[in-house]
C-alpha cells in the first residue's frame, strides 16, 4: 500500500503538469510511450514474448496508432483499416508461430483497438485547440479519483461482492463511492481548470467516464485471468505493469474525449 502511493506521489505531479503546460506536444507524446508499454504488456499477454519478432512488429504496430493521431485523421484510418491484415500478415515473417496463428492472430489486432485506438482518443484530447490540459486533467481525475474512491469505498464500506469471479475484491458499495468521486473530480477540474463542459455534460463526463473506468478495470482483469497472471507487468511499483495503470483510462478516454468535442462543436445540454 505504501509503496502504491509513494508511486503515484511520484508520478501524478510529472504527468499533471505536462499535461497542463504542454497537453499537445509532451502530453500527446508521454500518451505514446504509455502506450508503446502497455502495448508490449499486452502482446506479451499472448505468449508472444516467446517470438521476439512477433512481440517487436506487434508492439511497433499499435503504438503506430497514438503516435498517428499527431497527424490529419485519414492516416489513422488507414492504419485501422490496416490492422487486420497486418495482425496475420507478420505470421509469414514468424513461420515458427503458424500453429497459434488462430489464437494470436485475432487478440493482436484486438490490441491494435483495444490499446491503440483507445489511446489514440486520449492523444486526440490531449491536442484540442484552447482545451487539450483541462481534457487531459479532466480525464485524469475522472479515472484517478474514481479508481481511488473505489478502493476505499469498498474497504471500509465494502459489503457485497461486484464481480467476484473476475475481481473477487471489488464490491458494489466501492463502485457507488468511486463514481461518486468521479462525477465529484470532473466538477472539480471543472472549477479549478475550466472546460466547455455544461452542468448535464460534466455529469455525462463523470458518471458516464467513471462507469466506462470501472468496466475497463474488470475487462483488463478478465484478460489477466485468461493469461494466467496477477499483473500485466512489474514497470510500476505497487501497481504492476503500464496497463495496469491505464485500463480503465483506456476506457474513460473517448467518454471524455467525445464530450470535449460535442461541446466545442456547439452541441446542445
Amino acid at each position: 500500500m505504501l509503496t502504491r502511493i509513494l508511486t503515484a506521489l511520484v508520478l501524478a505531479p510529472l504527468v499533471i503538469a505536462a499535461a497542463w503546460l504542454a497537453p499537445d506536444t509532451i502530453g500527446a507524446a508521454l500518451v505514446v510511450a504509455a502506450a508503446a508499454l502497455a502495448a508490449w504488456e499486452y502482446v506479451a499477454l499472448f505468449s508472444l514474448k516467446e517470438s521476439r519478432t512477433l512481440h517487436v512488429v506487434a508492439t511497433g504496430w499499435v503504438t503506430l496508432g497514438p503516435a498517428l493521431a499527431f497527424l490529419p485523421p485519414h492516416y489513422l484510418l488507414v492504419w485501422l483499416f490496416c490492422s487486420p491484415m497486418v495482425a496475420l500478415a507478420i505470421y509469414l515473417v514468424a513461420a515458427d508461430r503458424i500453429p497459434k496463428a488462430l489464437h494470436e492472430g485475432p487478440g493482436i489486432g484486438m490490441g491494435a483497438l483495444y490499446v491503440g485506438l483507445l489511446m489514440a482518443s486520449v492523444v486526440l484530447l490531449a491536442r484540442l485547440p484552447g482545451w487539450g490540459g483541462s481534457g487531459l486533467i479532466m480525464l485524469f481525475a475522472v479515472v484517478w479519483l474514481g479508481d481511488s474512491g473505489a478502493y476505499f469505498g469498498g474497504k471500509f464500506l465494502g459489503r457485497h461482492k461486484l464481480h467476484p469471479r473476475v475481481s473477487p475484491k471489488k464490491t458494489i458499495e466501492g463502485s457507488l463511492f468511486g463514481l461518486a468521486a468521479s462525477a465529484g473530480g470532473a466538477f472539480l477540474i471543472h472549477q479549478v481548470c475550466g472546460s466547455p463542459l455544461s452542468v448535464p455534460l460534466l455529469l455525462a463526463a463523470g458518471l458516464g467516464g467513471g462507469i466506462a473506468e470501472q468496466i475497463g478495470d474488470l475487462c483488463e482483469s478478465v484478460l489477466k485471468r485468461s493469461a494466467g497472471v496477477k499483473d500485466s507487468g512489474a514497470l510500476l511499483p505497487g501497481h504492476g505493469g503500464m496497463l495496469d495503470r491505464i485500463d480503465g483510462l483506456l476506457f474513460a478516454a473517448p467518454i471524455v474525449y467525445g464530450l470535449y468535442v460535442f461541446a466545442l462543436s456547439g452541441g446542445g445540454l
